[in-house]
């Protein structure tokens, strides 16, 4: 192989340039003698847009301060992890749909391919959905100890941790000490990822598949390690499979081709093989998964939604501000945290040009598009959760910023404030998580109305089909919203159907007595929504039972039974 001439930078106390070396090309590495000094180094070809250098292979934060870390995230991540589904959820609908798959799963068949849910009317109950990987693990765990909720919030959080090693492994690459460290408390406090790290819930899992493809993705482009290459094609490959919304990381992935490589890498051969094998088991899967949705018409929100942002919503400025302003809100008390946002406005303004801030950037920009492409779902306010994908580059943003302060010299009193100024906003930042994660832990929300659940049950026969009260149908534009709510029947262990509430009247629910619903289970804060809707149910339909939170009418038809279901 010839010799190549390349640039290499080293950078001193001083930050002066100090000697230049040639290399010596061997395949698609480069190898070198040991420099007296540390070095930045440009790893893509001559003809690439620019010098951005990497950090030098310096002193890191010792091991003992992320054990520290880890066991910290560890314990934070444990707490809750043993409550079942039992009202003690944050998010009701997707954590009950779970682990009713889970339970479908284990009483109905192992078929990965045929994921049901509960919310069914009278049929099979396939469903649309991403990959049940947990749901499908949760019931072969089921084989062997038996049904238990916890046994999936114990996977959960073992995602969890190797999640944490994983983000530490990338920040002790990107950054130095102390930033390394700043990122890592970051994400270990952060309360989204405190959130789905023990939920019933695909997204914990979905983040370590993406942070595992990002950092072979970038070993990759710094050696073309093979290895590495296929490592990262497997784990983006896995993350889109199991949430599609890890999609956006393409966009991340092919502006550091773009940045490091130049435009002649997206003529390469491994390039488009890359995409292709990314996203080829996703394409597979969603196809199969929709026709599932057309064959029986369930889905858990990919067609039964509008996600995407339209040109309706121009026509809707009001709508549109309220979910842009909704997104913001989220990222800036879950994500960044108010104090955090500074450390993005500094990052913004830093004239450096370095490996890490640039990563940060395109992958916040990924981030940025997804979130307007997605707008009508992230803008809402349920949907917290889905900004978890901008909780490593927010960590790493924190970490970047903490790095170039200090190293500042703190000798006259300019600089001592600017020292101090970093320190006080790190000590908001990790307060403002602590409080947060503090303030979510032992939910409640929902326990009033699972409190009704077994003064119900007891009255509904097994296998009798239900009516339950869902969510609404349609969002201000018009467009339609996957309106199923699934705790009731999961804690009823009952199937049926869900009701979008604007369309309940006593003439809707006995239209579903004819389809073979015996029971309707009506909360009351949407009868209280309707004024006059609770008394007219009342005088159409006997009360079965009651709990301060809702009714159980008897709606039984007066015609022939169908068929029961059994469990």
């Amino acid at each position: 192989m010839g010799r190549i001439n390349q640039e290499w930078i080293s950078l001193g106390r001083s930050g002066r340039i100090c000697q230049e070396n040639e290399l010596v090309g061997r395949g698609r590495g480069f190898k070198t003698a040991e420099a007296a000094v540390p070095l930045f180094r440009y790893n893509g070809p001559v003809n690439s847009t620019g010098p951005f250098p990497r950090n030098p292979p310096g002193p890191k934060s010792s091991a003992r301060l992320f054990l520290a870390l880890f066991l910290l995230g560890a314990a934070v991540r444990a707490v809750d992890v043993f409550r079942p589904d039992d009202g003690r959820v944050r998010e009701s609908w997707r954590e009950c749909d779970y682990a009713a798959v889970a339970r479908n799963f284990h009483r109905e068949g192992m078929n990965i391919l045929r994921p049901r849910i509960d919310w069914r009317g009278g049929g099979p109950g396939f469903a649309e959905m991403e990959l049940p990987v947990l749901p499908w693990a949760m019931a072969a765990l089921y084989k062997v100890f038996g049904l238990h909720e916890e046994i999936g919030r114990g996977l959960a959080w073992l995602v969890s941790l190797l999640m944490l090693l994983v983000f530490f492994a990338l920040a002790r690459r990107l950054l130095r000490p102390p930033g390394d460290a700043a990122a890592s408390l970051f994400f270990v406090l952060s309360p989204l990822a405190v959130r789905v790290s023990n939920a019933l819930q695909p997204e914990g899992l979905m983040l370590l598949f993406l942070l595992a493809g990002l950092l072979h993705f970038l070993r990759w482009l710094d050696g073309g390690a093979r290895p590495s290459y296929w490592i990262s094609i497997a784990a983006t490959a896995a993350a889109i499979l199991v949430k599609a919304p890890a999609v956006h990381i393409g966009i991340l992935f092919a502006g550091l081709l773009l940045w490091k490589k130049g435009p002649r890498a997206f003529l390469r051969a491994e390039t488009w093989l890359f995409g292709v094998l990314a996203l080829a088991p996703a394409a597979a899967w969603y196809a199969h998964a929709h026709g599932l949705y057309l064959s029986f018409g369930n889905s858990l929100g990919l067609s039964d939604e509008t996600h995407w942002i339209g040109l309706d919503l121009l026509r809707a400025p009001r709508t549109l501000f309220s979910l842009l302003l909704g997104a913001a809100r989220t990222e800036g008390l879950f994500v960044w945290t108010p104090a955090g946002v500074l450390f993005l406005g500094a990052l913004l303004l830093s004239p450096k040009r370095e490996e890490a801030r640039g990563i940060i950037l395109w992958w916040l920009g990924a981030v940025g598009l997804f979130y307007l492409a997605a707008l009508r779902t992230v803008g809402d306010a349920w949907a917290a959760y889905y900004h978890v994908i901008a909780v490593p580059p927010a960590a790493l943003t924190v970490g970047a910023v903490t790095a170039r302060s200090a190293r500042h010299r703190l000798s006259s009193r300019r600089d001592r404030f600017r020292g101090i100024v970093p320190a006080a906003g790190l000590l908001a930042v990790f307060g403002a998580e602590a409080v947060l994660v503090v303030h979510e832990f032992h939910p409640r929300d929902y326990v009033s109305l699972y409190s009704c659940s077994a003064p119900f049950a007891a009255v509904i026969p097994e296998g009798d089909l239900i009516l339950a009260t869902g969510g609404p149908a349609r969002d201000e534009t018009g467009r339609p919203v996957a309106y199923n709510a699934s705790y009731f029947f999961y804690w009823l262990d009952r199937k049926g159907w869900n009701i979008p509430r604007e369309a309940i009247s006593p003439d809707e629910v006995r239209a579903y007595a004819r389809k073979g619903a015996r029971f309707f289970v009506s909360e009351k804060d949407v009868l209280d929504a309707a004024p006059g809707l609770e008394a007219r149910l009342r005088a159409a339909f006997p009360a079965a039972a009651e709990c301060p939170a809702a009714i159980l009418f008897r709606i039984e038809d007066s015609g022939p039974a169908p068929d029961r279901i059994s469990k």
